[in-house]
């Protein structure tokens, strides 16, 4: 079991493969948490539980930490409470004035953006090669989130839910960049001061949504979604993509996110009993192929 473990923590496939499904596991959850808890309660309660679990396995360990993390403070505040919960602030508040396609199409482009600021703040090279499985990836993207209808891309409309959705993508494109400039410690214990700014930002929200008379108490079914929240999209899921982010790079762990609305239309399928269409397969296999041309080519970019 150990050797298994040790082999799936040095894979960064693997890794991000199951950070990217657990993601889209999230998805699906948020359409079962209508109605049974307020969306920004829900986001709370799922980084105000990381920050107490995480704190209560590994408080030894982070006060070993805390000068590291008081020299890098503003680092830190940004990756928690801009990088982190900026992306789903801006996802819950543009879902209220947009379309499913927009929101889709628009996440789309992390893994374009990731690339783009990459190569313009840090200087990361990119190959054509990997900028033709980028391409590849995102139109496998874009068949899922359109239903491979071109009529549905043609005839979208913007307004300023699209322009949140945006500034929410440039949240988490930064996120992913930044990890690339993590202080040496453990993923686990990085998190949980994230955990720590995601938590302030989120409560802020909540009182808002307070403020508005929007705000819905959980019962036994919301308390149910808060834990699956708590633990597999943002403990688990967070940890992962960060470690892979440690073992490839931010370029190429950003493409891994396409495979998010692939997999949530999966889950989809299988546990909602949705129907399987040929452009979900088209779609998969596109993404896939995209991922593949860029780890294939990693190493062909000009330095």
């Amino acid at each position: 079991m150990t050797k298994l473990l040790g082999f799936i923590w040095s894979s960064p496939h693997i890794l991000l493969i199951m950070a990217t499904f657990m993601w889209a596991g999230h998805a699906n959850v948020l359409k079962v948490s209508i109605n049974e808890i307020s969306p920004m309660l829900l986001m709370a309660f799922r980084w105000v539980g990381c920050l107490i679990i995480l704190t209560f396995f590994l408080w030894s360990d982070a006060i070993k930490y805390i000068p590291s993390i008081k020299r890098r403070l503003p680092w830190v505040g940004m990756m928690g409470g801009i990088g982190m919960a900026g992306f789903t602030i801006c996802l819950i508040v543009a879902a209220h004035s947009t379309s499913a396609i927009n929101l889709g199409i628009a996440q789309s482009f992390i893994p374009a953006l990731v690339m783009i600021l990459g190569l313009i703040i840090l200087g990361t090279a990119i190959s054509k090669l990997q900028a033709a499985g980028l391409i590849l990836s995102m139109f496998g993207a874009l068949i899922l989130v359109s239903k491979g209808s071109l009529e549905s891309i043609v005839g979208l409309t913007f307004n300023s839910g699209d322009l949140i959705m945006l500034i929410g993508c440039f949240c988490y494109a930064g996120y992913t960049l930044g990890l690339s400039k993590r202080i040496e410690m453990p993923p686990t214990v990085m998190f949980l001061f994230f955990s720590f700014f995601a938590s302030l930002s989120l409560v802020f929200c909540v009182i808002v949504e307070f403020l508005t008379g929007n705000l819905i108490w959980p019962g036994v079914r919301g308390i149910t979604i808060i834990i699956y929240c708590i633990v597999f999209p943002s403990i688990l899921a967070q940890t992962f993509f960060m470690r892979g982010v440690e073992l490839i790079g931010p370029n190429r762990a950003g493409l891994y996110v396409n495979l998010v609305p692939v997999f949530t239309a999966l889950i989809a399928i299988m546990v909602f009993s949705e129907k399987l269409f040929i452009f979900h397969i088209i779609s998969l296999l596109l993404v896939l192929s995209g991922i593949f041309i860029a780890e294939k080519f990693k190493d062909t970019a000009p330095k």
